[in-house]
């Protein structure tokens, strides 16, 4: 499973996401693109590369923000066309501390399934961009551990 994952999003309010690769195009709704998910999102490769995402053009016409009810109303989906630019090289204690601040950030999202302290030590224990991308898919499971 983790070799399947070169992509590790985690934006600065705890939003966290895996990818094959740095996605050319993405599916999102109209309120998605008028509040960008992408700000404040860093995107960590397996190639050593922090990327963030540079420009994003949807492939139609969107409907301008005032016309659009509660996202749960009327919000269109599309699909998004991303490029994205390299913030240079990382190193693992920086994706390692980019997770510490995600799960002290969102209360909800990682931390669903299992508690923080846990999180905290896999992380911590993480020696490889592998092991990273296996904390992230336990922190998604419902399995416990014996």
């Amino acid at each position: 499973m983790s070799a399947d994952i070169s992509v590790i999003f985690v934006g600065e309010d705890g939003w966290t996401d895996m990818a094959r690769d740095l996605p050319e195009e993405r599916a999102t709704t109209a309120h998605g693109f008028h509040k960008p998910w992408w700000t404040g999102v860093k995107l960590y490769h397996r190639n050593g590369y922090r990327y963030e995402v540079e420009t994003a053009t949807p492939d139609e016409d969107l409907p301008p923000m005032s016309t659009l009810g509660a996202a749960t109303l009327h919000d269109p989906t599309f699909n998004v066309q991303y490029e994205y630019r390299s913030t240079g090289f990382y190193q693992l204690e920086e994706l390692q501390q980019a997770l510490r601040t995600a799960v002290e950030q969102n209360g909800d999202v990682l931390t669903q399934f299992h508690h923080a302290d846990d999180l905290m030590t896999r992380v911590a224990a993480a020696k490889t961009f592998d092991d990273v991308v296996e904390v992230l898919v336990y922190a998604a499971s419902e399995e416990l551990e014996i």
